[in-house]
């Protein structure tokens, strides 16, 4: 994976420096110098970012199969309660809306 295609993934994820930094243990500067091709991504790490990658392309099979009407999705990173950032969500949601014109609304108690 080059610096370029990292930094893609992770954007196009909509997963901050800061998140991807807790998970993996590291510095945010660590995960910014991958970025930018100042130190090469370890092999672990590109590796635990295709499996997001991968996750996500599953969930919108997923949500797209399910065919509901509404996608529900957290407002803050609070109301996740498997510690993904809410960004991802919304990212996955608006993915499913796409191929399924669902709408899109905060959960309950997250409006």
């Amino acid at each position: 994976m080059t610096p370029a295609e990292f930094k893609a993934t992770r954007e196009s994820l909509h997963l901050p420096l800061e998140w991807l930094a807790d998970r993996w243990g590291v510095l945010r500067q660590s995960v910014q110098r991958w970025e930018r091709g100042d130190r090469r991504i370890p092999d672990g790490i590109a590796s635990d970012l295709e499996a997001l990658e991968a996750q996500a392309d599953l969930l919108v099979e997923d949500g797209a199969d399910r065919g509901d009407d509404v996608l529900l999705v957290p407002r803050t990173d609070m109301a996740r309660e498997d510690g993904m950032p809410a960004a991802w969500s919304r990212a996955i949601a608006k993915r499913v809306a796409a191929r399924t014109g669902a709408a899109i609304e905060y959960g309950p108690g997250d409006r």
